[in-house]
Formats: C-alpha cells, sequence, structure tokens
C-alpha cells in the first residue's frame, strides 16, 4: 500500500519491459532463432496482433484499439487484445465475460484467451469452461511479496511433480477451440508432460532449460476440439504460470486478470522478465488497470504518493507498450453496511452512522482524487465507475435491494447483473472515446 509509513519507491520495469517490447524487424529467423521459438522460448512478437496496431499509441489512449477494430470491421486479418489487470472484480468472471461478448458479436469470436492455471485461483467459475485438477498441485498467487515466485501476467503459479496427476480444460462451446497455448516457469530440474488433445501428437514434451527461463508453448490442434488435458511424467516439477484457448483467425480477445485483494503494488509481485516477454508476445491494443477498491481501505493512503505511483505505473506501461494504449478504471462506490452505535443503558437505541445504512470506505475520496490526478498528469483513458454505475456511495443499500440487485450484500462487490452493466457502460465507453457509433439496435 502506498502509506505514509511505507512508500514503494521501485519502479524499475518499464525499462525491462521497453526492452523486450522492441520490434525485432523483419529480418529471417536463424536456424538457431527458429529452434528456440519451436520450443517456445524467445518467441518474437505475434504479427496477427502487431500488424492490426498503429506505428504509434500518439495522445490518444483509445486510438490503438480504434485503429484495430476499424481494420477488423473493413475485412484486415488479425486480432485486438484488451488486456484487463486488476483486484477481486476482475478476477471474477463475470465482467470481463459480458465485455468478451460484446466486443466479439461484433469484430469477431475467436475464444477465450489466455486464462490462469487450472484451478490455481479458488472459486474462479468461467461460463462455458469445465476444469479439473486431479492430484497433487501447490498454488500460490502474487497477492504478497513474501509469496515464493515466480509470477507472469496472470499472477498465479501451479506446481506438480507426480506422474499421473493432470489439468483438465473442456469447453461447452459448439465452436471448440483449435489452439492452445502453455506458459511455464522451467530451470534444470524442470519436468515433462504429455498434452492430450484432438491432433496433437502422443509425445513427451520437455520442459527443462539450462538456466531459469520461460517457455510460452503454442500448440495448433484440430478445428472443433473440446477438450485437452495435460499430464505429468514425473521426472520433475512443472511450473505452469497460465493455459489458454483460442480459434485461429481474427477478432479480439479480452483477458482478465485478478487477484482478491490486490492493490497496485501488487503489480510489482511479478517477475519482471517474465511479465516484459509476455506482454510483448501478444501487445495489447488497450491495458485497462483496475484497482482502488483496496487502497480504499488503507486509513493511512498518502493521496500524493498514490496518484504519483500510478503515474509511474502508467508511464512504464507506456514505454513498454508504445503502440497500446492505456486506460484506468476508476473506483467504484463501496462501503460497509453501517451498524446502530451501541444502545447505553436506559437512552434509546442510536441511529446507525453513515449515510443511507452505508459507511463509506475510509479512503475512497482519497483514492478517486489520486486516480483523476494521475490520468490528468498522464492523460490515461479514464472510465468513471462511480458516475456510470453507483453514482454515490449513499445509494449502494438500494442497488443491493433493487430487483435484480446490482450489489452484492456486503456493499463492496457486485453481483452478476451489477458487473454486466458495468461491462455494458465499459464497452460503450471505450467505442465512444475510440471514436466507433455503437451498432444499431437489431444490428
Amino acid at each position: 500500500m502506498f502509506a505514509r509509513r511505507r512508500l514503494m519507491t521501485t519502479f524499475g520495469l518499464g525499462a525491462l519491459l521497453a526492452a523486450c517490447g522492441r520490434e525485432t524487424g523483419d529480418r529471417p529467423a536463424s536456424p538457431a532463432e527458429a529452434a528456440r521459438w519451436a520450443e517456445g522460448l524467445a518467441l518474437p512478437p505475434d504479427p496477427a496482433f502487431e500488424g492490426l496496431l498503429p506505428p504509434a499509441a500518439g495522445p490518444d489512449p483509445f486510438a490503438p484499439l480504434g485503429h484495430a477494430l476499424r481494420a477488423l470491421e473493413a475485412g484486415a486479418e488479425g486480432r485486438a487484445l484488451v488486456l484487463i489487470l486488476g483486484d477481486s472484480h476482475a478476477a471474477g468472471p463475470i465482467l470481463s465475460e459480458r465485455l468478451r461478448d460484446l466486443f466479439q458479436s461484433r469484430y469477431g469470436a475467436i475464444g477465450h484467451g489466455r486464462l490462469p492455471p487450472a484451478r490455481a485461483q479458488r472459486f474462479w467459475n468461467p461460463a462455458g469452461l469445465f476444469i479439473a485438477q486431479n492430484g497433487e498441485w501447490e498454488a500460490r498467487n502474487a497477492l504478497r511479496s513474501t509469496s515464493p515466485g515466480p509470477f507472469g501476467l496472470t499472477g498465479y503459479r501451479l506446481t506438480g511433480a507426480r506422474a499421473g496427476d493432470t489439468l483438465t480444460l473442456r469447453t461447452t462451446d459448439p465452436r471448440g477451440f483449435d489452439r492452445i497455448s502453455l506458459t511455464l516457469a522451467t530451470g534444470p530440474s524442470s519436468g515433462s508432460f504429455r498434452l492430450r488433445a484432438a491432433g496433437t501428437p502422443d509425445a513427451p514434451h520437455a520442459t527443462a532449460t539450462p538456466a531459469p527461463d520461460l517457455r510460452q508453448m503454442r500448440y495448433d490442434v484440430s478445428p472443433g476440439t473440446k477438450e485437452m488435458a495435460l499430464e505429468l511424467l514425473g521426472d520433475g516439477p512443472v511450473e505452469l504460470l497460465g493455459w489458454g484457448i483460442d480459434r485461429r483467425g481474427r477478432g479480439v480477445l479480452v483477458e482478465a486478470f485478478g487477484i482478491n485483494g490486490a492493490t497496485l503494488s501488487t503489480l510489482d509481485n511479478r517477475d519482471p522478465s517474465i511479465l516484459a516477454r509476455e506482454l510483448a508476445l501478444t501487445p495489447p491494443a488497450l491495458v485497462i488497470l483496475e484497482y482502488g477498491t483496496n487502497e480504499a481501505t488503507d486509513r493511512d493512503l498518502d493521496a500524493d504518493a498514490y496518484a504519483a505511483a500510478l503515474a509511474r505505473r502508467i508511464r512504464a506501461l507506456r514505454t513498454a507498450l508504445p503502440r497500446s494504449g492505456i486506460m484506468l478504471m476508476g473506483a467504484p462506490d463501496a462501503g460497509r453496511p453501517a451498524r446502530p452505535a451501541p444502545r447505553r443503558p436506559g437512552q434509546p437505541a442510536r441511529p446507525a452512522t453513515g449515510c443511507g445504512g452505508v459507511t463509506p470506505l475510509v479512503s475512497l475520496a482519497t483514492v478517486k482524487a489520486a486516480q483523476r490526478r494521475a490520468v490528468e498528469q498522464t492523460r490515461a483513458g479514464f472510465f468513471d465507475w462511480s458516475a456510470e454505475v453507483t453514482r454515490d456511495a449513499c445509494r449502494l443499500p438500494a442497488l443491493a435491494a433493487a430487483s435484480p440487485p446490482l450489489m452484492q450484500r456486503d456493499l463492496v462487490h457486485f453481483t452478476p447483473d451489477g458487473y454486466r452493466l458495468t461491462a455494458e457502460k465499459l464497452h460503450a465507453a471505450i467505442l465512444h472515446g475510440a471514436g466507433i457509433a455503437p451498432r444499431a439496435t437489431g444490428a
């Protein structure tokens, strides 16, 4: 957190990301490079994502995505990525699923994209996917700096070593998938696995590398595949940082990675070199930072320090991803249900404190002001979640009592309907920022 007592001052990620994000040029790959790429090592940027981005993002944070969406609508081949990094609002699948549906219904449905590894993220149940984890697996996340890493883009790590233990991913989408991605942290003692899916050879896949490294494996499978499974061979640990499924072709991916309880500083718990290589491989058209709710619970939050940290993070991402837009989601209104004050003997009960039965989170106003200041300083995109959905902390109990309810009873998290409404408002704001008219009703 960005408390007066403890201000984080290390922001060295930008330079590393910038180094990994540079253009690789059009020269043909050498045999050595081609061999490493086939093993998922040191992959160059995916041209399907790069091809839809403008040469430079420019001052308009929505221009890169607008450029990509217009190209897709005109029939261009390629893929556009909207990437969300955040806290529990992003960790739940509903907001990103609705946003994905809205973009893909117009610009091309190509599947889910990258996901947290199996069941490393507890209580995560995305629609249309069945995920099974059998055997002895150790799950970690990047919430705390003391948690043993490494961690990459997803913020999760799943480790297994026992022969025969499996991970299974199945889709109910009748179109299935035809591509699989695996992101693995590797080293000299790393083990092997078999990948079972239609169209893949039944052969072991070794992951060991001479030194700590990252493998970003890509597999083409038979069109319409509905299920994949990863089975350990027991010759060493396999550390899965993420996996995913999609379909070849043109369209939009929306990927969201959040951790319950996360704050902006949680991003620093991801390994900078791993994060750099993952971002460089599939450069997003738009990066959305969704933080602030957990910072708002910190009584010692320093507004100046938090605003400066946000600005530095936005500038670091902009340096790393010069062809991508950066957007900030403002913290929504949130509070705690107000309780009646203790009753004194012989006196009537005193009414609850707060407004309308809710006490706003202690530093919510500070967070909102700091976010506004950072956006003004960096000219990042901004989605005012409070203005678009909650409007005022005093309305939270009414939103929880509405039919259908939009807030959960904790007055911090939204219901599925609340997250879908948020996604619809966010989608409209992004299209408006990009200068794209909404699709006509019934189109």
